[in-house]
């Protein structure tokens, strides 16, 4: 497949859904970051609508509504492979399980050149659908992970090549990002908070993954050993009635506010002192990049790519998943010590500007399409390299 000489690369993204997730986000700047002289790109999800629709689309560039009727709709795979036969693009880069599975299938046989998968979460797949990853690895140039957590798990679980795996970690635009400011109590007065109470928060899906019921119990006992302290949930999810009942059974009433789905999570985050993440498994979660750039401190659960983030002790503190104790502990240890935390929030912006933003994301990401290309023989303007 060649493209006109001159003609930017088309490359096509398949994603399940661009509901408000982490992928969804990284894949939205990933396209606002894309030059246009170089790239060309359309997007087909497999669901209607969905938050990051209208901005991605803002953006100019196309997306196709491929919505099923179930998990396993022969339908859909039809049309989408009739969209990307098409659009006929150069790369393939396909995301998360459904996108990865829908994308590889939809495109066996349509001989394009370079097929990427992305894998952002370390969560153990089931047997059938380990069979089903090792059957389209044989149509697979690159799995694209954003941490090493992730390639080590889809290498020693799923058994895939490691020569085929590239990290290219998460990157936000610090440009868009409120500046650090350490004293957070004229964030929370301009935020409808009481300017001298201070905040813990978790944020992210009210779902079983991100263990809110550990954060709560570690909550009340903040709660309970500083009486300057509240408490803020900040997401939505089918648990949220479960979870407003515990908080009031563990003595939290007047303590905790569930804010739901927000969409000025980094204006948030100005105001917060402490950012605890409690999940049991994660990739690279954006929410940690947000906090280490806002000045919250960020207590997070040593799993998937956290550590990665956060160097403890430096840039933030990890603890144990699932202990109610740890977090507890980690959580006073921060809002004891105005040293503690100058020092960590301080630390974590550096190293958020240094590794962790949005330019060098999209860089590490275009530069891997454009090796793999090479690979294949193909050079800028879709000519085959000489021999």
């Amino acid at each position: 497949m060649a493209a006109t000489a001159g003609a930017p690369w088309r490359v096509a993204y398949v994603i399940g859904e661009l509901g408000k997730g982490g992928a969804e986000y990284q894949l939205s700047e990933l396209l606002r970051g894309l030059e246009r002289a170089r790239f060309r790109a359309e997007v087909f999800v497999l669901a209607a609508g969905g938050y990051w629709m209208a901005p991605i689309r803002d953006l100019g560039i196309p997306v196709h509504e491929l919505a099923g009727r179930g998990s396993g709709d022969i339908g859909r795979l039809r049309r989408l492979r009739a969209a990307l036969r098409a659009f006929a693009p150069h790369v393939l880069h396909t995301i998360l399980w459904s996108g990865n599975s829908y994308g590889r299938l939809a495109a066996i046989g349509l001989r394009v050149p370079v097929v990427i998968t992305a894998e952002r979460n370390v969560i153990a797949r089931r047997a059938w659908q380990v069979r089903l990853e090792r059957l389209l690895d044989r149509w697979t140039d690159v799995y694209l992970v954003n941490s090493r957590a992730i390639a080590e798990g889809l290498i020693g679980r799923e058994r895939l090549p490691g020569a085929k795996m590239r990290v290219v970690h998460n990157g936000i635009d610090l440009a868009r990002m409120p500046p650090i400011v350490l004293d957070r109590e004229a964030a929370r007065w301009r935020l409808g908070f009481d300017a001298g109470r201070r905040l813990v928060a978790q944020v992210g899906r009210l779902e079983p993954q991100k263990d809110y019921p550990t954060f709560l119990a570690a909550a009340a006992r903040v709660a309970a050993a500083l009486p300057d302290v509240d408490v803020v949930v900040v997401g939505d999810g089918a648990l949220r009635h479960e979870l407003e009942t515990l908080a009031a059974r563990l003595g939290l009433a007047g303590r905790v506010r569930f804010l739901g789905l927000r969409h000025d999570v980094p204006a948030l985050l100005a105001g917060v002192d402490v950012l605890a993440l409690t999940s049991l498994y994660e990739g690279l979660p954006n929410v940690v990049i947000e906090a280490m750039a806002t000045g919250a401190v960020a207590v997070a659960t040593d799993v998937g790519g956290c550590r990665e983030l956060i160097t403890p002790g430096e840039s933030g503190l990890l603890v144990g998943p699932g202990d109610v104790e740890a977090v507890t502990g980690a959580i006073l240890q921060v809002l004891r010590s105005g040293e503690l935390t100058r020092r960590l929030a301080t630390a974590a912006r550096r190293r958020v500007e240094s590794e962790f933003a949005v330019e060098a994301m999209v860089e590490k990401t275009t530069a891997v399409y454009e090796a793999c290309l090479s690979q294949k023989g193909l050079v800028p303007g879709g000519a085959v390299a000489a021999a």
